[in-house]
């Protein structure tokens, strides 16, 4: 195995590119050697900020031999056609959640991917938070006794300045609005900690956007391990991450204050877990392990595996599921009906 920085371009350089970049930097396993952006100014910026070369063209990255892997931070609506495109062209590709816009695009991907025999990995990386970790480890030893229900809530003002010259705010583009955007990130960690999910319900409202999108969303999921949960996104109230997880001998509180999303270097000393204990009175606060933090830990894993071949933590399979947890929260409230996750899947080579 070569111990030489994975060599990767970034393409789309929107906000959370900055945070992609970053991580990438702190790590010696990987190494941006390119960059685009349709933006030339744009890209000449990032590039110059980043010591990277930027390129004419997404073509360009993918013709360039040198170039081993991509990191995909575009828009939801781009994200199939661009990991099939660097499949074909034999790169590595680690692509921000979510997988793609719609399951009916999952085929072609995973088809891509299998015949590529590359690595594909998804930037689901809450899960990969010290906090989180803390959460699924107190299941396994037990100290939570069995896990019986969660609640999870995520939410950001920003759709209250939603223009059109954004693409959150068309339905089309970001279907399911925050829960696609933000809830999806609860949606892999819940599947992570309770199992996955076998029927699916939800309410979406548009309440206080300009956008086209529904800013209001509540979905409730049964999970194979028999333990329910339910997921709140908004993006018209004030900023809030907090998960809920409640079991036969202990309730767990987890709550992030972050200053900055952008600073995930950060996520790990802005997170508070408390633990209440049955025949306690009281939380008390859970010491959280010194780990990397989940942006670090999610490229340094998909710049191992691209040498390896070994699968990451959150590949195709657990990324659809993620993306069919909030697509169908969607079709069940356009349907006003509770929906299957089998029927969601169906036709999908998991």
């Amino acid at each position: 195995m070569p111990d030489t920085p994975l060599k990767v371009a970034i393409v789309g350089l929107g906000w959370w590119a900055t945070a992609i970049a970053n991580g990438a930097q702190r790590s010696e396993e990987l190494e941006i050697v390119s960059c685009y952006t349709r933006n030339e100014e744009k890209r000449a910026a990032f590039a110059k900020e980043y010591g990277c070369e930027p390129a004419e063209s997404y073509e360009a990255i993918l013709a360039d031999g040198s170039i081993e892997g991509v990191l995909i931070t575009t828009p939801n609506t781009a994200h199939a056609g661009q990991i099939e495109a660097a499949m074909a062209a034999g790169k590595h590709v680690w692509v921000e959640k979510p997988i793609t816009n719609t399951l009916a695009e999952a085929p072609g991907v995973f088809k891509a991917w299998r015949k590529a025999g590359r690595t594909l990995a998804v930037g689901h990386c809450y899960r990969r938070a010290a906090g989180h970790r803390m959460m699924k480890r107190m299941i396994d030893d037990g100290t939570l006794g069995r896990p019986l229900w969660a609640e999870a809530a995520f939410t950001n003002p920003a759709g209250q300045n939603f223009t059109t010259d954004r693409w959150r705010y068309f339905k089309s583009e970001c279907p399911g609005g925050p829960l696609m955007q933000m809830g999806i990130h609860h949606c892999d960690t819940l599947q992570y900690l309770l199992g996955k999910p076998m029927r699916v319900t939800g309410l979406h409202k548009r309440l206080a956007t300009p956008a086209e999108i529904d800013d209001v969303s509540m979905t409730l999921y049964e999970h194979e391990s028999g333990a329910v949960s339910n997921v709140t996104t908004c993006f018209t109230s004030p900023n809030m991450f907090t998960m809920k997880l409640h079991g036969t001998e202990a309730a767990l509180h987890l709550e992030m204050v972050r200053e900055n999303l952008t600073f995930a270097e950060r996520t790990n000393e802005e997170t508070t877990l408390l633990i209440e204990k049955k025949g306690e009175t009281g939380w008390m606060q859970v010491e959280l392990p010194a780990m990397r933090d989940m942006v670090q830990d999610e490229l340094e894993e998909f710049a191992r595996c691209a040498r390896s071949g070994d699968a990451p933590e959150t590949g195709p399979a657990e990324a659809v599921h993620a993306l069919a947890m909030v697509e169908g929260s969607v079709r069940s409230a356009e349907e006003g009906r509770p929906l299957e996750m089998a029927a969601l899947l169906d036709g999908i080579d998991l």
